[in-house]
């Protein structure tokens, strides 16, 4: 079993330890494979480098990748280019989900230039056997505006509902198929079968909705005349 509750130890020998042979030029064995640190303990390492020697150790051994007829430097090197390339990627992913966040709340922005909506209301509807009613619901009620100066024939988006922070509590997916004639005004009722096991349920059922951001996204609005604007086919 590797005891990496030793690694500060072992890097602090490391680097107290004088000056000697060229210890990137050493070559893991099958003989020192599972004692390479020992192996160079007298020799005088920069803390990053040893650092990133463990790091590689404690990689392979997750792998079960053999480590034998490499250098301490190749080894070093090794990790360094795993880091770098780690972060690298990272960075990008983050920059790509960045883009793909920033286009979306572009286009819902713009989207709800065309239709405003807003949740006017939430309830919940208990289960009743007598009335042949066997399930929980949540209830919402919306008010939208048809702002876009044209007839809307259908649109859809989804409601979020975060707290006053922030932080998510539930997502609803909502396409209504009404026709709204342009500035016209209308309601959408709807219920959301209630599950007291998921947590975003029970959330939502238990705050009040003046506690609560609501957030409409708007993704697709197809007129009257055929044409539409936003997502062109549903996810």
């Amino acid at each position: 079993m590797r005891h990496y509750y030793l690694i500060p130890a072992l890097i602090a020998c490391l680097l107290v330890s004088g000056c000697g042979r060229n210890v990137r030029s050493v070559r893991v064995t099958d003989a020192n494979k599972d004692k390479l640190i020992d192996s160079i303990k007298d020799e005088k390492m920069a803390v990053g480098d040893v650092q990133l020697l463990i790091a590689r150790q404690m990689r392979a051994a997750l792998t079960s990748t053999s480590l034998v007829g490499k250098t301490v430097g190749e080894l070093i090197d090794e990790e360094r280019k795993f880091e770098t390339d780690a972060k690298a990627k990272e960075a990008e992913e983050q920059r790509l989900a960045a883009e793909a966040r920033a286009k979306e709340e572009a286009q819902a922005a713009e989207l709800r230039k065309a239709v405003n909506l807003t949740v006017f209301d939430k309830g919940f509807v208990p289960s009743d056997p007598y009335s042949s009613r066997f399930d929980d619901f949540i209830t919402l009620k919306c008010a939208y505006e048809n702002t876009s100066g044209k007839d809307i024939r259908a649109f859809r988006g989804s409601v979020r509902f975060t707290d006053l922070f922030g932080a998510p509590i539930y997502a609803v997916n909502l396409t209504i198929d009404d026709p709204v004639a342009a500035g016209s005004k209308a309601t959408w009722s709807g219920t959301i079968k209630f599950n007291q096991f998921v947590e975003s349920h029970v959330r939502l059922r238990n705050a009040a909705l003046q506690d609560m951001k609501v957030i409409w996204e708007p993704r697709s609005i197809l007129f009257a005349d055929g044409s539409q604007i936003g997502e062109k086919n549903p996810e």
